[in-house]
């Protein structure tokens, strides 16, 4: 068996998930700010994955960004912020994981 692959595989599933609870807990947050923050909680994501991701989400109604200038300044920055539809779908995706774990904790010996 492939670990490596399947480790990738499992990553990618997880991403949308972690990005999406990211996202509801700041309530409000831009790209370079989730990289860093997940970077911290130790998951290295490319903008080369984020972005895209990002921009799919959005395009699906998950996600609403707003371009904000913090000063006169600075540049403005995108910021996420969960959509109702979002919102919902976070809640269906978290109640799926949570199942999950307890299968998982039902067959792991």
């Amino acid at each position: 068996m492939d670990i490596e692959k399947w480790k990738l595989q499992s990553r990618k599933g997880l991403i949308e998930l972690l990005l999406l609870n990211l996202i509801n807990q700041k309530k409000s947050i831009y790209g370079l700010e989730i990289i860093e923050f997940l970077a911290e909680a130790g998951l290295d994501l490319s903008e080369g994955t984020l972005y895209p991701l990002l921009t799919r989400l959005t395009k699906e109604g998950t996600l609403k960004p707003k371009w904000v200038t913090e000063n006169t300044s600075g540049h403005p920055r995108k910021y996420y912020e969960l959509t109702a539809a979002g919102k919902n779908a976070l809640h269906s995706m978290n109640d799926h994981w949570q199942q999950m774990i307890v299968v998982f904790d039902s067959v792991k010996g």
